[in-house]
């Protein structure tokens, strides 16, 4: 589901972009296609593809988006009043994706929870940020 959902995203970021050809872009919408694109395909081309996968291209995903997160927020000083909101939902993301490669196998069974976390504070912030900015994150 987790592929579907990343090949759909990419696909429609493309579409965004070739309809907006004209119009200027945040760069970091390139950087965002490619992560999600290649973990999309990575996920449905892989041949054994199990938990423990999914786990390692998740956390590098989510890390990734933190990552952007925080450069986001430090680069562009147009988001001086969504610093804290970059800077501090950058922090979590990464830390999370850290938590999530290095789950023990005792405790395995919790780590469907930590991901579903993760995806809910990615979702949420990137509601609310398009919706006080009204722009693309």
């Amino acid at each position: 589901m987790f592929a579907i959902t990343l090949s759909i995203s990419a696909m429609l970021t493309v579409a965004y972009l070739f309809i907006n050809f004209d119009k200027e872009f945040n760069p970091k919408v390139i950087m965002e296609l490619i992560t999600d694109g290649f973990s999309g395909i990575v996920i449905f081309t892989y041949p054994q593809s199990d938990e423990a996968f999914f786990m390692v291209v998740f956390s590098f995903w989510i890390v990734f988006m933190g990552a952007l997160y925080l450069s986001s927020g430090i680069a562009n000083l147009n988001n001086k009043e969504s610093l804290p909101v970059y800077l501090l939902t950058g922090i979590i993301l990464i830390v999370l994706g850290f938590i999530i490669i290095n789950y023990v196998s005792e405790s395995i069974n919790s780590v469907n929870y930590l991901i579903g976390f993760a995806m809910i504070i990615y979702a949420v912030i990137n509601i609310y940020l398009y919706l006080t900015k009204k722009a693309e994150v």
